[in-house]
């Protein structure tokens, strides 16, 4: 049985978040993203300096600590820069079109938001040389860049598929391009550093399910095997670090990342719902055991966003631990993290049989639409304890929650789940779609300052929302969804091999979208149809959708009413007979779809 320290915030909630050591770093007088921010710029002729930075990030404290604490740089900064600072958690939106290869990231912007140039860590000696090397420079060229910049904007192309068909030869050629770089020896892919990369490892189960072919599945268990027992895993208070530095995964950066476990939580549920490893479902409940007593609040069912990396906490072993103070924990909400681990909750609670981990997923559900929608019914990005959420219309936190909500609904059948889940779909169709297809990753709520005026389309939201959309229309037996979902994928038809990695999501919805549509549609009440959704769960096929429905509303999907419950396996508008027992399922689905 784990134990657990108790875990105390030893931090203020201010505007800016500076590391938990001494520092003074908040002498700089730092603006937030802001129209005021870009305005002072322009008046004073100065260039913007972002500080991209993140609770959970060590050389962002060391940077705070050394950096931004010498007075040399604190006043040149002052004199010569508008100073902005920026989360990486609450504003991904802007990470993404500025992020210079990692945290702190250190971008130097004109004041039309304009990338003069940028690094990620820079000490005391060279930040100083850099600050007045690029402000002399603005000094000089700010006119160029500011007609350039507008000339940029004019002609820049935005690619969308051109005349591309979507072909089951381009998720061959992605799946084979990411076992092309499989670690043979350790597992994972790639060299230093290895990351988790959880939905590479769920595009590359489903595709093994999918072909058939177990060198797939047995690249995710290695990995899956490798990060468990070695660095990468706490083998005391349980639960996954954020990254390995080096490649046997021995040596981690000791963050732990709520987005990280919803994923792996996800990847271990597909994989032990449809193969024994017990070392793995050891590891399974190990980490379940670790998000739920640290990063869950018990009160709001919601789950922090992080736990800080301390190098020498993590090397001690339990008994040491517990008379030290743990590392601090971010109770920040996000919602796209919190929606990723509700339906992993759920996946999880069915495969190990535990109604409590169910509640839990849909506890966090029902948190999410109680707490965190907007008055156009968008989830808000983020809530700090005790404030008003805030951060509107990202796409990322509408995908996650829709995904979930399908989740939710095919494991627990209630109504609400797939209702809201209708209702999510429909307002990310309205407010994010692109008229050529595929969706922004935001709806222009924010302030669309300096590059955030550019459309952004990433692949791998867009194909895990198409994929959701799929799932939503078999559900609803409504097929626009998929002729949405298909004018999506298409967008990155000539361009997906440009993402490299970040195009296994893509590669999953574009086999999904190619492949023989089956959904279980099971009448009855919920509490008498448990068995059949389960069954329906672990059907060969990894794209079954399952739908539960009352008999009063059987009708509407062509299904009659009684008998009571029974489930019907359907492969496009053919309906093999009833199943009146959960174990009759495979056959009808056998009959159906085999």
């Amino acid at each position: 049985m784990l134990s657990f320290p108790e875990v105390r915030s030893v931090l203020p909630v201010p505007d800016f978040r500076f590391s938990p050591r001494p520092n003074d770093a908040a002498k700089i007088s730092w603006n937030t993203w802001s129209p005021a921010a870009f305005e002072r710029a322009r008046v004073e002729g100065k260039p913007l300096l972002l500080s991209i930075s993140a609770v959970w990030c060590h050389w962002c404290h060391v940077m705070d600590e050394t950096t931004y604490s010498d007075a040399a740089v604190i006043e040149a900064i002052k004199a010569r820069y508008v100073p902005v600072r920026v989360d990486n958690d609450e504003r991904p939106d802007v990470n993404a079109r500025y992020n210079m290869g990692g945290w702190p990231t250190t971008a130097f912007l004109s004041d039309d938001g304009t990338t003069l140039t940028g690094a990620t860590y820079l000490p005391p000696q060279q930040m100083l040389r850099v600050l007045t090397e690029i402000s002399d420079w603005y000094a000089e060229h700010r006119d160029d860049v500011a007609a350039h910049a507008a000339s940029a904007r004019v002609s820049q192309p935005v690619s969308t598929g051109g005349g591309a068909s979507l072909l089951a030869d381009i998720a061959d050629r992605i799946v084979a391009a990411i076992a092309q770089t499989f670690d043979n020896e350790y597992g994972g892919f790639g060299e230093a550093p290895k990351f988790p990369q959880p939905e590479l490892l769920e595009t590359l189960l489903v595709e093994a399910q999918a072909t058939k072919n177990d060198v797939l599945r047995a690249m995710v268990v290695r990995t899956l095997l490798a990060m468990a027992q070695g660095g990468m895993y706490d083998h005391v208070e349980g639960g996954f670090f954020r990254y390995s530095t080096t490649r046997d995964w021995s040596i981690p950066h000791f963050e732990k990342m709520t987005e990280e476990h919803a994923g792996l939580l996800r990847v271990l549920s597909m994989l032990l719902e449809r193969s024994s490893h017990e070392a793995l479902r050891a590891t399974l409940r190990s980490c379940l055991g670790y998000v739920m007593q640290v990063l869950r609040d018990s009160k709001t069912g919601l789950f922090a966003g992080s736990q800080d990396a301390d190098e020498e906490y993590y090397t001690l072993p339990l008994e040491e631990r517990r008379r030290r103070r743990a590392p601090f924990v971010d109770r920040t909400v996000y919602a796209d993290r919190n929606a990723a681990l509700a339906g992993a909750l759920c996946l999880c609670g069915v495969l190990l049989d535990d109604d409590a981990l169910v509640a839990a997923g849909t506890c966090t559900l029902d948190a999410l639409h109680d707490r965190m929608l907007d008055a156009d019914g968008l989830l808000f990005h983020v809530c700090r304890e005790d404030t008003m959420p805030s951060v509107r219309g990202l796409v990322g936190d509408q995908s996650a929650y829709l995904r979930a909500l399908l989740d939710a609904h095919e494991v627990t059948g209630e109504p609400r789940f797939l209702e809201r889940a209708h209702t999510i779909g429909e307002r990310i169709l309205e407010r994010f779609e692109a008229p050529d297809g595929g969706f922004y990753d935001h709806a222009g709520i924010e302030e669309t300052l300096g590059r955030l005026s550019l459309s952004d389309r990433p692949i791998g939201e867009n194909a895990i929302l198409a994929e959701s959309l799929m799932r939503l229309g078999e559900l609803r037996a409504e097929q626009r969804y998929r002729a949405i979902a298909g004018r999506t994928l298409l967008v990155y038809a000539s361009s997906f091999s440009t993402a490299g990695p970040f195009a296994a999501p893509y590669a999953r919805a574009l086999r999904r979208y190619l492949s023989p549509a089956v959904t279980a549609r099971i009448v009855g009440s919920t509490s008498v149809t448990g068995e059949f959704r389960e069954t329906a769960r672990r059907l060969p096929s990894p794209f079954v959708n399952v739908r539960t429905v009352a008999p009063r509303d059987a009708a509407a999907l062509d299904v009659p009413p009684a008998p009571e419950p029974a489930a019907y396996v359907c492969a496009g508008n053919a309906c093999g007979p009833p199943a009146v027992t959960a174990a009759a399922l495979r056959e009808s689905y056998d009959a159906v779809a085999g």
